[in-house]
């Protein structure tokens, strides 16, 4: 194996959320695509769910909050597989995927990783500075609701 190859290019998918530029590993990614009628999400105990294929799943919400109720019908939604289960993101724009070399992403300052530890690290994207996220991270608390109950 050459040198060079230790750094091939990891495949991202970009989306805008939670008021910022992020991108995640396209691996876990199912689907995009509009939320609509026939998802049919609703409220169960403290969080969403939807139909997604025949199976219910749970619909995180992570779209820039504008201190008003959004309509969800006609929202983006990124479907992922995280923990061997799927999950709808909602977000407020879905961007092209993009590779990247790991060589060009930097990793974060330790007091921002303790404040946001779904961060892996940042890079830039046409102009824009994009934010690596772990999905298992960032959906950590869903997982455990979703998966054993918990709060």
């Amino acid at each position: 194996m050459k040198f060079s190859d230790m750094f091939a290019q990891i495949r991202l998918q970009r989306v805008k959320a939670l008021g910022t530029e992020l991108a995640f590993d396209a691996v876990s990614l199912c689907e995009l695509l509009d939320l609509a009628p026939i998802h049919a999400p609703v409220r169960l105990g403290k969080g969403l769910v939807m139909s997604y294929e025949g199976q219910i799943i749970p619909l995180v919400d992570f779209r820039s909050s504008s201190g008003k109720e959004k309509p969800m019908t006609g929202s983006r939604l990124v479907v992922a597989n995280v923990q061997h289960c799927r999950f709808a993101l909602l977000v407020d724009r879905i961007r092209e995927p993009v590779n990247v070399d790991y060589a060009a992403i930097r990793i974060p300052d330790q007091a921002l990783v303790e404040r946001c530890p779904y961060l892996v690290g940042s890079v830039g994207c046409d102009g824009d500075e994009v934010h690596l996220i772990d999905l298992e991270r960032l959906l950590g608390p869903a997982i455990r609701t979703h998966l054993h109950g918990e709060d």
